[in-house]
């Protein structure tokens, strides 16, 4: 059954699912979809083009499908905003639309956006994203799965961060974060790989090993990028996670967040 309360304002094309609750001063516009089992619990605005997938929890005053902030933005383009299943969205958090023509904003599924946390226009976010409190996505910034996002962080446009990374608080991010690092400061660079985000992920010793070695032999060795690639190819020619670290280097637009020399932190226990 659903529940609509009369302080809600639903429009009649919006598709609601199954067991859906819609709080008080909640307002759902045309041309939505809202999955079975979501919950918006007051004051969310979930705007045209919208679609909100099942068992979603969304808090007050939140803000779903909202045109983007782009200023190449032209008034009446139609864009959309497509938001996973059994996500979490907390109080404030503001998710934007694409800015061109048909584009889209996507969030995958199981990903907990905290308070404040800001999604801007045309970009995409992987499954199981937490999203800490102030934490803000320019547009066209592409989040992996898995991926951590310390509270206060900001992440410039265009920016790539790689699955089982993690962005530390306060970071200010203007390049690329390779698969399975850890970056932060201001403005952010990889130091370590992110060895329990894998473990929680569920990668074995054998495969954090690996990562390891080959981030060392990225931007530990007195080699050329291009050469460090060659070697790691080289000696993890079947490893799909050392393949993911090197699709990244090679598609990187903005460059690469590489270790600070006087900064870099390596762990003694695991020799190369």
């Amino acid at each position: 059954m659903i529940q609509i309360n009369d302080l809600a304002v639903v429009h009649e094309a919006a598709d609601i699912g199954d067991n859906c609750i819609i709080g008080p001063f909640c307002t759902v516009a045309a041309n939505t979809k809202i999955g079975a089992d979501t919950v918006l619990r007051s004051h969310v605005v979930v705007e045209p083009y919208t679609t909100i997938g099942k068992n979603c929890d969304v808090f007050p005053f939140v803000t779903l499908g909202i045109q983007s902030q782009d200023q190449k933005y032209i008034s009446g383009t139609v864009t959309h905003t497509r938001v996973g299943n059994r996500n979490v969205i907390r109080e404030f958090v503001s998710i934007h639309s694409g800015t061109e023509e048909g584009s889209v904003t996507t969030i995958g599924d199981d990903c907990a956006l905290l308070a404040h946390a800001h999604i801007a226009h045309n970009c995409t976010v992987g499954d199981h994203v937490i999203l800490s409190h102030g934490a803000v996505l320019a547009g066209h910034v592409i989040i992996g799965d898995y991926v951590n996002i310390g509270g206060l962080s900001a992440i410039h446009q265009f920016c790539h961060v790689g699955r089982v990374a993690m962005i530390a608080g306060m970071c200010r991010a203007i390049q690329d974060v390779l698969p399975f690092t850890i970056a932060e400061g201001t403005p952010a660079h990889m130091r370590v790989i992110n060895k329990v985000g894998m473990e929680r992920a569920g990668y074995s010793s054998a495969e954090i090993s690996e990562v390891r070695r080959a981030f060392r032999i990225l931007f530990l060795r007195e080699m050329r990028l291009e050469e460090a690639v060659a070697r790691i190819e080289d000696e993890f020619p079947k490893s799909p996670n050392i393949r993911l670290m090197i699709e990244a280097v090679n598609s990187s637009q903005r460059g690469l967040a590489r270790p600070e020399s006087a900064t870099f932190e390596i762990n003694v226990a695991d020799d190369l």
